[in-house]
């Protein structure tokens, strides 16, 4: 469980079915979501893969990517950019600017 929802990241979901993926976690599915709250799971074909909870203690800070930003967006007043020259992105990344979104349409 994360402390991430639809408010943070958005309840689309792909054709997979998965609404956000864990960035370098490609064996991890976020498989549900409230207006607060991302559940995570193991991918499993018979669904009872355990989870490694040993990798992520208490407070761990987890990188989810949205499948589509504009409900993400929205709800922040402030855009932390990242250089992605090396393509990855980490609690070490470099930010290199901060956006101000234009509100009020």
């Amino acid at each position: 469980m994360v402390d991430a929802g639809a408010t943070a990241l958005t309840k689309e979901s792909t054709p997979q079915g998965s609404m956000c993926s864990v960035l370098g976690r490609p064996d991890l599915e976020c498989y549900r979501m409230s207006q607060e709250i991302t559940m995570i799971r193991c991918k499993s074909e018979d669904g009872v893969k355990p989870f490694p909870f040993q990798e992520f203690p208490l407070g761990s800070i987890v990188l989810l990517i949205p499948n589509h930003s504009c409900l993400a967006a929205a709800c922040f007043e402030e855009y932390h950019v990242v250089d992605g020259g090396t393509n990855s992105i980490s609690t070490e990344s470099e930010v290199v600017e901060r956006w101000c979104p234009v509100k009020g349409w």
